[in-house]
């Protein structure tokens, strides 16, 4: 899932999170950030599960603001 802030007035960010779409809502999902530079970390580390239905109808929130104007996310069916 790729997220980018293409305008950063007055505060622009993610507020909510961002519903997603396509998703088995009786599988397991893992969520996690994979455009890092070196010698950084994210607090979306792949560890947290949540279901497809979750996913799908309260959606995830990559907080992207503007210190953090793209976030890339891997999602995976959990194992």
């Amino acid at each position: 899932m790729f997220n980018y802030l293409v305008s950063n007035r007055y505060g622009a960010g993610t507020l909510s999170p961002i519903k997603m779409g396509g998703l088995n809502p009786d599988k397991k999902y893992q969520v996690k950030e994979i455009n890092l530079y070196p010698g950084t970390k994210s607090n979306i580390t792949g560890e947290t599960t949540y279901s497809g239905n979750y996913l799908m109808t309260i959606g995830f929130n990559p907080n992207v603001n503007a210190r953090r104007t793209s976030v890339i996310l891997e999602i995976t069916e959990a194992r």
